[in-house]
């Protein structure tokens, strides 16, 4: 146990084994651990905390006996309820006004010196114990407001003391404060590496700096709202459910501001399942708010410092993330996967590599009490450590592309440094070994985002390698990505074989490889399309086909084909729809290839459109293809001459990997891809 912290931090540290289990989950984390903090002794703890619980449960508000809880002030005329207690103030009446959600009420008296005493009350609320009378005299605008708080205990801090904690963390070496605020979190450091441990406090940077930009896709049961929930009553989950601009931002019929311009974080779980009633309005607002934080609605322009959280799931293949995905953005909404939303994010945490909780995931240690904890990063927010660093370091583009390091790359490293900063060095005592460790993981945070972009929009997004120089040495380091390998392969055939083909296509923004079956075997001569084959590419089909039966003799093809061949086409690559007219020189191999017997080559890929006279047309996206060959280890690519020009626009080490062979005629095609003897 952390007895150091326990004397260090006298009265704001408490054992968090101890806030595990105690049947009263439903209360917030900070509510219970202050109770535990104020009745519980180590040495009689077990009794003091049947006691605390009893107490909760005689005084807490369940919504079921809200009905019962008022009738039972009215009778007795006062009484004490365990609640959330918010006020806000109705100019009109120049009068603040209490709302106890827990007892349906919202308009409740409320004397002007506990709002005064407790301004919390007015952003946001406080849990707490609130003294209640009943008075039916109580009358305002001819309605009777017979309820009022008489006294308020907040099972909150008040007022926290920022310098004597910037003071005391001197007393701790680094391994140690971060063990410290790994607890804090409610969680135990004893199974976690340093990168782990790490990672998990990026969780904790939109708590402690403003306006930051944040994804977080993991899989299931990796606690990735667990933070949110239980240490920041600043932070507010939207779990699913509908999110509406007036929700977030303005409501225009209230005026009232939304959850952006009041809380310190707003966390979006569950993206994939959250309803947008207006998802382009929200992507329109959004963006410009990540890149300015304002947002308008009507005529009303704000400022605001909330940060921005979007948490998903997605799945994993051993310790990286599926394969399937040929971006790592792919599992949110797709309104949100747009180039201009997303270079507004800052950091993209792998949260695959935080491990999921089970029981043993929990603290067992000291950690500083919720409540406090909460306070001190919100604290935090009006900081500026950054300043004081900025000359010990520089940010590069390592890989020193032709476009460097662009000023929203410089401004996402800054905010995650920054907010790392804070949460590890608040006394600013920071070595370059340390400082070098901080920038890299902030560097690897938005290498993150630069790789999908690259691979959504590689025309407009060089690869570039962002990376840090110590000033001191002039050392120069850049972050390894784990996941920087993790590309997605298809498996090209293992050898030629008769009927199977390589096509090429674009799917969104990227391309792909499309996998092509055709089976030649006797029947009635149908032309049977498997699998998810769209209209234009039935076309094709048509076209391949109406080519192969007039040039059967040329081609050594029964005249009869089509009276005496059916033959089956399938196209398979990962739930990609087969539509398009690119593909027609595809299936003319293909189907060439199924009725003569003859293997195509298995290291070749191809795309154009062919015409019933056998000429092969220029095809669109000709440059997404020719990467998607490249990635998949495709040796040579065959395309229409017409679309040489801009495949050459290729950066020169796809060039040097991958032959591109213009071509003008499916003659010269078959010449090129079936294997002769």
């Amino acid at each position: 146990m952390n007895n150091n912290l326990k004397e260090v931090f006298r009265g704001k540290v408490v054992n968090k084994a101890h806030t595990i289990n105690t049947g009263v989950d439903e209360f917030p984390r900070y509510v219970l651990e202050y109770l535990i903090d104020n009745y519980c002794a180590e040495e009689t703890f077990h009794e003091d905390m049947e006691k605390v619980v009893r107490r909760l449960k005689d005084s807490f508000v369940y919504g079921a006996e809200s009905e019962k809880i008022r009738h039972y002030i009215r009778e007795n005329r006062r009484h004490s309820v365990i609640a959330s207690l918010e006020v806000r103030l109705v100019e009109t009446e120049d009068k603040y006004w209490a709302s106890i959600s827990a007892l349906n009420e919202n308009f409740v008296n409320i004397p002007e010196n506990i709002v005064n005493q407790y301004p919390m009350l007015l952003s946001g609320g406080m849990w707490g114990t609130i003294d209640l009378t009943y008075d039916e005299t109580e009358v305002h605008n001819k309605k009777i407001r017979p309820f009022k708080v008489t006294a308020f205990t907040p099972f909150q801090v008040s007022v926290i003391n920022l310098d004597e904690y910037i003071e005391k963390r001197k007393e701790f070496s680094t391994d140690e404060w971060i063990d410290i605020l790994i607890n804090s979190c409610g969680l135990s450091p004893d199974a976690m590496s340093r990168r782990q441990k790490l990672l998990y406090l990026c969780r904790c940077i939109p708590l402690v700096e403003t306006n930051v930009n944040m994804v977080e896709l993991a899989p299931r049961e990796t606690g990735k709202t667990y933070l949110y929930r239980n240490i920041s009553y600043y932070a507010h989950v939207l779990s699913g459910g509908k999110a509406t601009p007036a929700q977030l931002f303005i409501n225009l019929n209230t005026g009232k501001i939304g959850e952006v311009g009041t809380r310190d974080a707003v966390v979006f779980d569950e993206i994939a399942n959250t309803d947008f009633t207006d998802p382009k309005a929200f992507v329109s607002i959004m963006q410009g708010y990540m890149q300015d934080a304002k947002f308008s609605r009507g005529k009303k322009e704000m400022l605001a410092f909330a940060s921005l959280i979007f948490v998903g799931n997605l799945d994993v293949q051993g310790n990286l993330p599926h394969e399937k995905y040929y971006h790592l953005f792919e599992p949110l909404p797709d309104f949100l996967q747009v180039i201009a939303f997303l270079d507004r994010i800052h950091a993209y945490l792998p949260g695959w590599e935080i491990p999921k909780l089970t029981p043993n995931s929990y603290s067992k240690d000291y950690g500083f009490i919720t409540d406090f904890f909460c306070e001190i990063m919100h604290e935090l927010r009006r900081m500026d450590l950054l300043a004081s660093v900025r000359s010990r370091f520089a940010l590069i583009d390592v890989a020193k592309t032709s476009q460097g390091i662009s000023g929203r790359d410089q401004r996402a490293i800054m905010k995650t440094s920054s907010g790392l900063l804070k949460l590890l060095y608040p006394d600013g005592r920071v070595t370059d070994d340390e400082l070098k460790e901080t920038l890299l993981l902030s560097c690897e945070l938005r290498q993150r985002v630069r790789e999908q972009l690259h691979l959504i929009a590689p025309g407009e997004y060089d690869r570039l390698k962002l990376g840090v120089r110590i000033t001191a040495t002039g050392q120069e380091f850049a972050p390894e990505l784990p996941d920087a390998d993790r590309v997605q392969k298809v498996a090209l055939p293992a050898e030629p074989s008769i009927g199977e083909v390589i096509g090429l296509a674009v799917d969104g923004d990227h391309g792909c490889i499309l996998h092509f079956e055709m089976q030649a075997t006797k029947g009635s001569g149908r032309i049977v399309p498997l699998g998810s084959i769209q209209k234009v590419m039935r076309e094709s089909i048509e076209a391949a086909a109406q080519y192969i039966k007039a040039k059967s003799d040329e081609l050594g093809i029964s005249a009869d084909w089509r009276q005496n061949y059916d033959v089956a086409v399938l196209a398979t690559f990962m739930g990609v729809p087969k539509e398009g007219s690119s593909a027609g020189i595809t299936m003319a191999v293909g189907i060439v290839s199924a009725l003569k017997g003859i293997p195509v080559r298995n290291d070749l890929a191809m795309t154009g459109e062919i015409t019933i006279m056998g000429k092969v047309l220029p095809v669109s996206g000709i440059q997404q293809k020719i990467r998607a060959a490249f990635d998949a280890g495709v040796k040579e690519v065959l395309l229409p001459v017409d679309n040489l020009k801009e495949a050459q626009g290729l950066p020169a080490f796809i060039l040097d990997s991958v032959k591109l062979t213009p071509i003008e005629n499916i003659t010269q095609v078959l010449d090129l891809a079936l294997i002769k003897d």
